[in-house]
């Protein structure tokens, strides 16, 4: 799961990082060319500069006139009966941003008759500019400046300068580098969807793979450990065995002590349980609950391929899979291995059934006999022989 959140971490600074892009592509620079007039002196100054950025909603056009301010000391001009200095037609309002939306100031410079409105940004920000919006107010040009040259141009008027200004569209290789990222970003966020989509498909099939594998994997050794139990011997116990006597032993699965009539079976290592309580956990754990002595192995039934099939699921379930059946293991084994443990070797000889006793044997005389082993405890060479059985009977 973490690299599943981690991939969602790159996906959307993928998205972030195309829409910055998406919005870089459609803001189109303006040019401005603005020559200065002193009328005291006859002199005229002129400069240039791609110093301005297109309105998102303005036309893509150019303007031309002189530039005329506030009358007013509030130079946002955000007042409706707000005035300018110049009114003669074709004239360029210059506005300070602040105090209102950039729809408003254009909407009072457009009703006073200017052909372009220019913004030029607040104190404090230099030169920068931002990507205005201004819906409702699309009938004119309208740009941004940066603070400093909005300013320098502020001062030159109330010094008494007559400004013109003239509003170029950008260079006309800018139009081609916008149809250009707009195709580069159209083809990342394609690219990004469908790899993403493609991630999540290929993470949902190979999850359902591992489950369908586990469900079947599943099936066969309870299918396998049901066959290996009905080779288990089975014993009706009665009244005096030593297991129903005073000093006899409590089954370890259910902790209770054993009576006559009742039916226990009895495992490869010569550990007897309740059948009752036996056989539901050896069609799931297929291991004895004292000794862990599998019944699959000694009774030589095949689980190579079982084991192949397990071993291409991911070693994450596995894991998972495997904790869980040895905290299952340990539990149950615990609350019962105390009641046992004390035991020595007389138990092995309580439990197997005497030659000239008259026991009822339940099973089935036609089933195999049974592998009697001892277990781990009083047997040290208990692997050795469990691994020999193993070869012989493969």
């Amino acid at each position: 799961m973490k690299q599943a959140e981690k991939f969602i971490f790159f996906c959307r600074l993928m998205v972030v990082s195309i829409l910055l892009k998406t919005t870089e592509a459609f803001s189109v620079r303006a040019s401005l060319s603005l020559f200065y007039f002193d009328s005291t002196s006859n002199k005229s100054v002129s400069e240039h500069c791609r110093c301005g950025l297109y309105g998102l909603n303005s036309p893509l056009l150019s303007a031309r006139g002189l530039v005329g301010i506030p009358v007013s000391d509030n130079l946002q001009a955000c007042d409706e009966n707000t005035h300018f200095t110049v009114t003669k037609p074709p004239w360029i309002a210059l506005m300070e941003r602040g105090n209102c939306s950039f729809a408003e100031k254009i909407k009072v410079a457009t009703r006073r008759g200017a052909t372009a409105a220019v913004i030029y940004n607040e104190l404090g920000k230099g030169n920068n500019t931002v990507l205005m919006s201004h819906l409702g107010a699309e009938s004119i040009v309208a740009i941004m400046i940066g603070n400093m040259k909005g300013m320098e141009i502020l001062h030159r008027i109330e010094s008494g300068m007559k400004v013109t200004m003239v509003i170029e569209v950008g260079k006309k290789h800018g139009p081609w580098m916008n149809q250009y990222s707009i195709f580069f970003t159209s083809v990342s966020f394609f690219i990004v969807t469908a790899a993403t989509m493609g991630y999540f498909i290929f993470y949902s099939a190979r999850r359902l793979r591992i489950a369908r594998a586990q469900s079947r994997n599943q099936r066969q050794l309870k299918a396998k450990a049901k066959a290996a139990i009905e080779q288990l011997q089975l014993r009706t116990l009665k009244q005096g065995d030593k297991e129903t006597g005073p000093d006899g032993d409590s089954c370890v699965v259910c902790i209770e002590l054993y009576k006559p009539n009742e039916v226990v079976r009895i495992l490869t290592c010569n550990h007897l349980f309740h059948k009752n309580c036996i056989d539901p956990w050896l069609l799931e754990h297929r291991t004895c609950p004292m000794c862990k002595c599998d019944i699959l192995k000694v009774l030589g039934v095949e689980v190579k391929d079982v084991e192949s099939v397990q071993v291409t699921v991911s070693s994450e379930s596995s894991n998972v899979s495997t904790a869980n059946e040895e905290d299952n293991r340990s539990e149950t084994a615990s609350s019962g291995y105390a009641s046992v443990q004390g035991a020595d070797g007389s138990v092995l000889e309580e439990h197997a059934p005497p030659e000239n006793d008259n026991m009822h044997l339940v099973n089935n005389e036609s089933q195999p006999p049974a592998v009697h082993a001892l277990p781990h405890a009083d047997n040290p060479s208990f692997e050795a022989d469990e691994t020999q059985v193993h070869e012989v009977r493969s």
